[in-house]
């Protein structure tokens, strides 16, 4: 397991003392220096947390994707949903109409995520976690913006729009998709980035920067 990193997939082996694991996988949550061994997040219903030595993993394809919520420091998978993403997108202009339908997608639609998008190359997308005060949404957030960073990941990714990268970020959720033109589209980010907070991680579906933040009504 050279150059191993977390969020990796893995495939446990050779384990004795545990040997009813062997064949588990999972994915790599951080090493543990003294102990030399790292920290594996199993697969399964009850996502069983166990240390394995370097030796007794290797390396394996994804079946699911993983984040670490950048306040509780929970491993976090895709949420599943029985209702299909069957949404056109709706168009909003105007700052005060964009914020509402934003807040609208949760309250009034219970969706999982939104996904706001201005042309081809600029989108936030936001998965929603639960309410905030009066009428306000704590939530996940990633965006791809002017910045040429953001803009590589979106041609790294081999995305024709950005908002496939926000369709990757909210997978397994619904999903309501709002359009805007470009002047709207930055105010509100600059609006919601004002209120949110980057603890240095990367989403792994997005591949761009994750953001907890706090929408207000």
């Amino acid at each position: 397991m050279e150059n191993a990193k977390p969020g990796q997939a893995v495939e446990l082996h050779g384990l004795q003392g545990a040997a009813h694991l062997n064949g588990t996988r999972g994915h790599l949550v951080r090493f543990l220096r003294e102990e030399q061994r790292w920290v594996v997040s199993c697969e399964g219903d009850d996502y069983k947390v166990v240390n394995v030595k370097p030796a007794n993993l290797k390396r394996a394809e994804p079946k699911k994707e993983y984040f670490v919520h950048p306040v509780t420091g929970q491993i976090m998978v895709p949420r599943t949903t029985s209702a299909p993403v069957t949404d056109t997108s709706i168009v909003s202009e105007g700052i005060a109409n964009l914020h509402a339908a934003v807040l609208g997608a949760f309250y009034n639609k219970r969706k999982g995520g939104v996904v706001v998008s201005c042309g081809d190359d600029y989108m936030l997308a936001i998965e929603f976690d639960g309410p905030h005060g009066n009428g306000g949404v704590y939530g996940e957030m990633v965006f791809a913006d002017k910045c040429t960073s953001a803009q590589a990941v979106v041609r790294k990714r081999n995305c024709q729009r950005a908002t496939e990268l926000g369709r990757n970020f909210l997978a397994g959720e619904t999903v309501q998709y709002i359009d805007t033109n470009e002047i709207d589209f930055f105010s509100l980010l600059s609006k919601y980035k004002m209120q949110a907070k980057w603890d240095g991680l990367i989403d792994l579906k997005s591949g761009l920067r994750l953001y907890t933040v706090t929408i207000a009504r």
